[in-house]
């Protein structure tokens, strides 16, 4: 009894509600529709069992400032185990929710209960205002249903709360009508708002004449410029979606060729495109007629297409003509169409080849094989011209490097140097690989001559680049066959060797040079082959500079002279001697003697001197002194006090030390009789016995004469 009281009560709350005003009425969609933002879902579900579909028709113009007439249809289905809001416990599942709402929670679903839920979705559903019911908001306004709405709830089926699987759902459709403002461009906006009804695709039939043109959110719409679908469901914000549309225009077209010329070539094949741009929906499409004479030849179904318009049958002089059309959804097209004249003969040219030097000479240009020397300049003077009587395009095309092109227009003349190329002989190669025997360059020269239309006539030449370069000559001085410096590691008494095993020709075998080398201009070899050339013992020379001068001469005759300088320091070891040696005494005592001695070094070894007598030695010389080559020999002069006796002046030695070796030695310093005389002469003692002498002698002759 308490249970059908419930029911009763229930019922009589869904009459009110229908009754109400529309607040009531709109809170109850609100709680509808709040369905699909916190849906109840089973282990085995992953996202919101809603299905269906809506649509939107708009059924006549839709013009500035005039009355809009749409209709409006949705197909909704709902999984039992998704929860409503409608009623409480939403949490628990329709099922549930209906038995304990709107039955006696005996776990069946009656007739009743089921009738019950089906009145209150067809009144919550039964919407006047179509942005409420979740169909569209058109030129700022919503449009308003005429009548009452159409509305079928296809109720859950009756049995056990517990079962899985089943479904409910409903239909609705109704008549709308509203009014455009008075801009060009119409504006639809659909909520997206969270309602189930949202969670439907929303498909869009516009009046004929009328396109889609932009949406912020264009990435959640599909089809058609006239029929498109919005999948509310995808979008990324819950925000109204904005939907712009106009009137058709016909689609934008740009055309492209290759080449792009005032004229066409015949036998040439030419590339024609197009793109057409229009509405983000539409995909127009291209089509192309050739014509001759307004007289269709061919029609092509694609964005592009090449042609030869000889395949055609089209002869030189006429006319081709090419039209691009493009074609929109709703069957407006545009178009973009040439007249190219055909060209069928190619440009003429003629030409003079010269070639440098002392003795220019003129080739003829037909002339397939051209020698020139190594070295020598290459000019092709081209003139062209086309019956078309347009700018002939010049181009020359070489091997002698990657890439190498010259241009010209009409009147040219492109220039090239022969030279040998990468695969002579060089100082790249090993020394063995540098003296072997070369074939001579050839340089390919391609000379191409284009008219306007692509026409073209080509002429090739073979350069062939005569030998006229002279062996490349590389001494090197060597030192115990180790290379050093010209400019300073050479020293006198260096057993020095000239190699010349670096050096090679161009072209011809190393065997093949003939060779002369000369020294301060002494010849040490004359006409030699490699075998006496390739390593030369030098003289032994002296300190200073020296000119080396190196000839050599190949097969041809080509000969190229190369002089270095080398420089010879001093002797690396030290060479000492005794360039004056005097003795002199001390005034206040004549006992005591000094030596002073001048030392020389020719050698450049710096070393340290002194004097010793007998076994007393005077202190080291605090400069260490050797030979240099922009001084000479170097001298010192070293003192030593000593009281004089026969023995001392006889056992005076120099002795001397290497700095940056172990070279050490001494010298005998000999003080001869003819000093130790004028030394006695020079005394006192002396004096008064030669004045004794002479007095004695004086008297004797006196005593002598006659009384």
């Amino acid at each position: 009894m308490r249970s059908g009281l419930r029911k009763y009560s229930l019922l009589g709350l869904l009459v009110l509600s229908l009754l109400a005003p529309n607040n009531s009425i709109l809170q109850s969609m609100e709680s509808l529709d709040d369905e699909s933002s916190q849906p109840l879902l089973s282990d085995s579900e992953a996202s919101p069992p809603i299905s269906g579909e809506a649509l939107l028709n708009f059924t006549g113009p839709i013009s500035h400032s005039s009355v809009i007439n749409a209709t409006w249809f949705a197909n909704v289905s709902v999984s039992e185990s998704y929860g409503t809001e409608l009623l409480e416990n939403r949490s628990l599942g329709l099922l549930v929710q209906i038995d304990t709402s709107l039955g006696d929670s005996d776990g069946w679903i009656d007739n009743m209960e089921a009738e019950a839920f089906a009145e209150l979705v067809r009144s919550a559903r039964n919407w006047t205002d179509s942005q409420l019911g979740g169909c569209c908001i058109f030129d700022y306004s919503s449009m308003s249903s005429i009548g009452s709405n159409q509305i079928v709830v296809h109720i859950p089926e009756i049995g056990p709360v517990n079962r899985t699987g089943g479904s409910w759902g409903w239909t609705e459709s109704a008549n709308l009508t509203g009014f455009s403002d008075g801009r060009i461009m119409r504006l639809i906006d659909i909520p997206r708002v969270g309602a189930m009804i949202e969670e439907v695709p929303l498909t869009v039939n516009l009046p004929v004449g009328w396109e889609f043109r932009y949406s912020p959110m264009f990435e959640i719409i599909e089809g058609e410029p006239g029929v498109f679908t919005i999948n509310r469901s995808d979008a990324p914000v819950a925000y109204d979606i904005r939907i712009t549309i106009g009137e058709n225009e016909p689609p934008g077209i740009s055309t492209s060729r290759f080449p792009l010329s005032s004229t066409t070539s015949l036998d040439l094949s030419s590339s024609f495109s197009a793109s057409c741009t229009d509405s983000i929906l539409d995909s127009p499409a291209i089509s192309w007629t050739i014509s001759r004479d307004a007289q269709v030849i061919s029609t092509i179904q694609n964005p592009w297409f090449d042609l030869v318009p000889s395949d055609l049958g089209f002869s030189h002089g006429e006319f081709l003509n090419v039209v691009a059309t493009c074609t929109d959804f709703h069957g407006s097209n545009s178009s973009f169409g040439e007249n190219l004249q055909l060209d069928g003969i190619p440009p003429e040219w003629y030409g003079n080849i010269s070639i440098s030097g002392a003795n220019p000479i003129v080739i003829d240009s037909q002339l397939q094989v051209i020698e020139a020397q190594a070295g020598s300049d290459l000019a092709f003077e081209i003139n062209a011209s086309d019956e078309s009587n347009l700018p002939v395009s010049l181009e020359m095309i070489t091997n002698i490097s990657e890439g190498w092109r010259q241009f010209g227009s009409t009147e040219h003349t492109f220039q090239l140097t022969a030279n040998q190329g990468s695969s002579v002989n060089g100082a790249h190669l090993g020394l063995s690989e540098r003296h072997k025997e070369r074939e001579p360059s050839e340089i390919y020269v391609e000379l191409v001559v284009s008219d306007d239309s692509g026409n073209s006539v080509s002429q090739d030449w073979i350069v062939r680049v005569l030998d006229a370069n002279p062996p490349t000559i590389i001494p090197r001085i060597l030192l115990d066959e180790i290379e050093i410096d010209i400019d300073g590691d050479a020293h006198e008494g260096d057993e020095l060797t000239l190699d010349l095993s670096h050096s090679f020709d161009d072209l011809d075998n190393i065997s093949e040079v003939i060779w002369w080398v000369w020294v301060d201009d002494n010849e040490l070899i004359s006409e030699s082959g490699w075998s006496l050339a390739e390593s030369i013992i030098l003289p032994e020379l002296a300190m200073g500079f020296h000119d080396i001068r190196i000839k050599a001469t190949d097969s041809k005759g080509n000969s190229d002279e190369l002089e270095v300088q080398l420089m010879v320091n001093p002797n690396r070891a030290p060479q000492i001697s005794i360039i004056q040696a005097n003795l002199s005494n001390d005034a206040e005592d004549a006992k005591m003697v000094t030596v002073s001695v001048v030392v020389q070094n020719s050698g450049s070894g710096l070393v340290h001197a002194r004097l010793c007598i007998i076994e007393i030695c005077g202190r080291w010389t605090e400069q260490s002194f050797g030979a240099t080559f922009e001084s000479g020999p170097a001298e010192m002069a070293i003192d030593i006090e000593f009281e004089a006796s026969n023995s001392t002046l006889e056992n005076i030695v120099l002795e001397w030390d290497g700095v940056s070796d172990e070279t050490n030695g001494k010298i005998q310093i000999q003080v001869n009789s003819e000093e130790q005389s004028e030394k006695s002469q020079s005394s006192p003692f002396f004096t008064a016995f030669v004045l004794v002498i002479a007095i004695i002698s004086i008297l004797a002759l006196s005593l002598r004469r006659p009384q």
